[in-house]
């Protein structure tokens, strides 16, 4: 004969089967909405940054979304190879896959500054052992008596690795206003460069390298002053026209080159 169950006892059978059911929702939540999303397309269109982007170094830069552009002032101590410290606007992912590009008008002076696409993982350890590591595609303007700036595919303080790049070939633009597109695809642990100089034409190869970086990864773009003084005018500008992940689905990549338009437009006034 089955015992007759008190109040109390209904009372704890009651909350744990709502206990139960909230798990179970969770659960189901997770798998319909994973934690890291595939990357997103962004044109900057609008007049603040889109909720898609988080930032690191927040305060190492000052910016503002307008005109369809993501307009960077770079800060000081805000470089990215001994350690990631520009300001970086990133997704996060664990696509094992994707091809993202950024067209960017950099505008810097005298000092060393840094501005490109990076792709972190906060897990990985470097050829030092330290944590996070990245393989980055980076516009560096260098100071003193160079006064250009040359293209660099490297990871974390190292770009001796086969496949990455200390110095692109026969590209040395002179300080001042540089327009540039940067891509890079991921396979796998197959990671391919590639760069358009002044912004048109065709991609130009860089290079491909096969390096491990764990899941999951930031991906995004920075731009910073490499140094901590400000002296004799140091300064970077970085125009960033659109952030593109071919595949994509939310946002169809553009092929129209605005920032080429624009800044012909600003040289014939």
């Amino acid at each position: 004969m089955l015992k007759k169950v008190n109040k109390y006892g209904k009372s704890v059978m009651k909350r744990t089967n709502l206990i139960f059911r909230a798990v179970l929702f969770c659960v189901v939540l997770s798998v319909a909405s994973p934690l890291f999303a595939k990357l997103q397309s962004d044109d900057f269109n609008g007049s603040k940054l889109s909720s898609i982007w988080k930032i690191d170094n927040p305060k190492k830069a000052k910016w503002e979304v307008n005109g369809g552009k993501l307009n960077v002032v770079g800060g000081l101590n805000a470089n990215v190879w001994g350690n990631a410290d520009a300001t970086f606007y990133y997704q996060e992912t664990t696509q094992k896959a994707f091809d993202v590009e950024t067209t960017v008008v950099v505008d810097y002076a005298k000092g060393s500054t840094v501005a490109g696409i990076l792709i972190l993982s906060e897990t990985t350890k470097d050829s030092k052992g330290r944590k996070p590591e990245w393989i980055t595609l980076k516009l560096w303007g260098r100071g003193g008596g160079d006064n250009n700036a040359v293209l660099q595919y490297q990871r974390r303080e190292n770009d001796n690795l086969k496949g990455l790049v200390g110095t692109q070939p026969d590209y040395k633009p002179p300080a001042g206003i540089i327009p540039i597109s940067l891509r890079i695809k991921r396979d796998g642990n197959t990671y391919e460069a590639w760069f358009k100089p002044n912004a048109k034409g065709d991609w130009v190869s860089v290079s491909k390298v096969n390096y491990v970086l764990n899941a999951p990864l930031k991906v995004g773009i920075y731009a910073g002053i490499a140094e901590s003084a400000a002296a004799d005018g140091r300064k970077i500008t970085a125009e960033f026209d659109y952030f593109h992940e071919a595949s994509s689905k939310s946002t169809p990549v553009n092929p129209k080159n605005r920032l080429a338009i624009k800044w012909g437009e600003i040289k014939n006034k």
